[in-house]
Formats: structure tokens, C-alpha cells, sequence
């Protein structure tokens, strides 16, 4: 239970802070509506979270099996999401995945180069997004890329705490360059559960050093606290009002999971050329409507199945909180899945 207790903290800490944001603090409030969204009681967004959390409840108490076959042919579907890179990279996965070769001896250091490599090399060709603010978005691909291969990085490869720390710093550096946030996290999440889940973890002055640094360093990017809250208020109100457009049976009907964009999708829906996050559940409602619940139910049974190896559901449990704000796509749910397909490779 591990999982679904640590990921359910997130779940309803972020909830609070979303309702908090609309709700208890007009200032927040205020600051929140003034982004173009008319004033809303949120009631449909909080009741549908609440339903869909709880299908995602039944899918980790009463999971449904994965077998290989389904995991493989999943893959192979998710990747057509963006061609040619994904699928080539999926048939690599399955031939790797047959010949048995172990995440920690192939995937990890080779994550690692690509990470580093292209964070370095886009940095010294385009610009440094902390320099130059006008990049964000132009990067937003290669930086959520380089952050999850460091994930699968960070988690896989076997060495030494030490050497891990140093990795940890080295991608917190280099993601602040970046500019966003939820990638730092992302990173820290994977360190911290990778240690806690194989029995390494010590809350020693380095860990809550790091946790320091990692928070001052969001609250810096996010221009303070104010303007976390507001942007957590307001990535639930998005989330809301897809509720609200999508019922009974979606609006995207599964293109908002394929899209290579889909928070800029999203964006659109709404008028404006910006990237919107769109919360947990916001892609199962945009796609599917009420039928959404089903691919909630799948997010469970994901949970529940990583628990059968530490790493796996290091690296599965990182990625479910950090979509409860950025909201799940095709990229985020191929990894997922790889991850699974792998559980059993040692």
C-alpha cells in the first residue's frame, strides 16, 4: 500500500491547495479569475476529481493483470504519437525487453549521455531559458525529454548513493536553467523514492538540504508563493471547466493523449496561444467524458503493479505526481508502461 498512500498525499495535498486558492483567499481568487476564467463554485471539477480518484482507487485494490503481450502492443500504439523518434524508440525497447537486458545495465547510462548531451548542447547552440526567458517554450520539449531520461537515469543505474547526489545536483542545476519547476521535482521525487523503496534512505543534513534548495528554488521560479498558489488554483479551474465542456463523452476523443502538444491543445480550447496543465484527470474527461474513468481505473492498476519492484515503482510513482498538475500524455503513459513491461527484467 505504499504506493497509493504516498501518491494519495499528493493527491488531496494538492486538492487542498487548489480549493484553498479558489476558495478561502480572495487575493489568490482575485488574481486566479483575472487570467480570462469567469467565477465558479468548482463543484462539478471537485466532484469529478473525487469520482475518478476513487475509480483509480479500484484499479490499485483490485487491479486487473498485465501480461507482456498487452504492455508490448500498448507501447508500440502509444508511440505513433510522434513519428519517427517514438516508434523507432519502442521497437528498440521490445527487442531490448526480449533479449532480456536489464534497465540498470543498458537503458540507464545511455539515458543518462542523452540527458546531460542534450541539455548541454541545446543550452550552448539556442540559449539558457534562465538567461533568456523568450526560449522557455521553444525548449519546453527537449527540457521534459532530458528531465525524464534523468529520471530513468537517477533511478536505474547502479552506483553509489554518493555518485546518485552528484547526478541529483547536476540535473538541479541544469534544470533551473530551464526554467521549470515541475522537472526539478520530478528529478528529486525519483532520487528520493528510489532510496526510500530499496531501504536507503536516511533523512540525514544532506536530504534536508537538498529538499531546501529544492524548494527555495521552485518558490524562486514561481516568483514566490503567491504565484505557486495561483497557478495550482488555476490549473484546477482549467480542469473544471474541461469537466464542464466534456461531459457526457469528450471533446478530444483521444487525440488530447496522442497529441505531441496537448497542454498547448488544451490552451487552444480555451482561446489562447499560452500552455495550459490541466490537472490528473483532466485527459481521461477531455477525451472520453464520463468513459474517462475507465482509463482511471488503469492508472490504479499501474500503481498497484509497480509495487512488484522497487525501481519500477520509484519511477511509476514519480511520473503520477508529477502529472497530478502537468495531466498525463502520451509520453508520460509510454514510460509507464515501459517501466512495467521491465518489472520482471533484472
Amino acid at each position: 500500500m505504499k504506493g497509493l498512500k504516498i501518491f494519495s498525499l499528493a493527491f488531496f495535498s494538492y486538492l487542498f491547495l487548489a480549493l484553498y486558492s479558489n476558495y478561502f483567499d480572495k487575493n489568490l481568487s482575485d488574481l486566479i479569475y483575472a487570467k480570462g476564467f469567469s467565477s465558479s463554485m468548482l463543484l462539478m471539477g471537485t466532484v469529478f476529481s473525487l469520482v475518478f480518484f476513487f475509480f483509480m482507487t479500484l484499479g490499485y485494490l483490485k487491479p486487473i493483470s498485465l501480461d507482456e503481450k498487452i504492455l508490448i502492443v500498448s507501447i508500440l500504439l502509444l508511440s505513433l504519437f510522434e513519428v519517427p523518434w517514438a516508434p523507432l524508440v519502442a521497437v528498440i525497447l521490445v527487442i531490448t525487453y526480449w533479449r532480456r537486458i536489464s534497465p540498470s545495465f543498458l537503458h540507464a547510462p545511455l539515458c543518462l549521455f542523452s540527458a546531460v548531451a542534450t541539455l548541454l548542447i541545446v543550452y550552448s547552440i539556442v540559449g539558457i531559458p534562465f538567461i533568456e526567458p523568450v526560449l522557455r517554450y521553444k525548449l519546453v520539449g527537449f527540457l521534459v525529454m532530458s528531465a525524464f531520461l534523468g529520471l530513468v537515469a537517477i533511478i536505474y543505474l547502479r552506483t553509489s548513493t554518493r555518485i546518485k547526489t552528484l547526478l541529483l545536483i547536476l540535473f538541479e542545476v541544469l534544470l533551473f536553467l530551464g526554467t521549470f519547476r515541475s522537472l526539478m521535482i520530478l528529478i528529486f521525487m525519483g532520487y528520493i523514492f528510489d532510496l526510500y523503496f530499496e531501504g536507503n534512505l536516511k533523512l540525514d543534513m544532506k536530504i534536508s538540504l537538498g529538499l531546501f534548495l529544492v524548494v527555495a528554488s521552485v518558490l524562486y521560479l514561481s516568483h514566490g508563493l503567491e504565484s505557486l498558489m495561483v497557478r495550482i488554483g488555476f490549473t484546477f479551474l482549467v480542469f473544471h471547466n474541461i469537466v464542464r465542456l466534456s461531459m457526457p463523452l469528450g471533446i478530444f476523443h483521444g487525440s488530447l493523449l496522442m497529441s505531441d502538444n496537448p497542454r498547448y491543445l488544451i490552451g487552444k480550447l480555451f482561446g489562447t496561444n499560452m500552455h495550459y496543465t490541466y490537472f490528473l484527470f483532466g485527459q481521461p474527461i477531455a477525451d472520453f467524458g464520463v468513459l474517462g474513468v475507465v482509463e482511471a481505473y488503469l492508472f490504479g492498476v499501474f500503481l498497484r503493479h509497480a509495487e512488484g519492484n522497487p525501481k519500477t515503482l520509484a519511477l511509476v510513482l514519480s511520473l503520477m505526481i508529477y502529472v497530478i498538475e502537468t495531466g498525463m500524455d502520451a509520453f508520460t503513459l509510454l514510460l509507464i508502461l515501459s517501466a512495467l513491461l521491465f518489472r520482471g527484467v533484472d
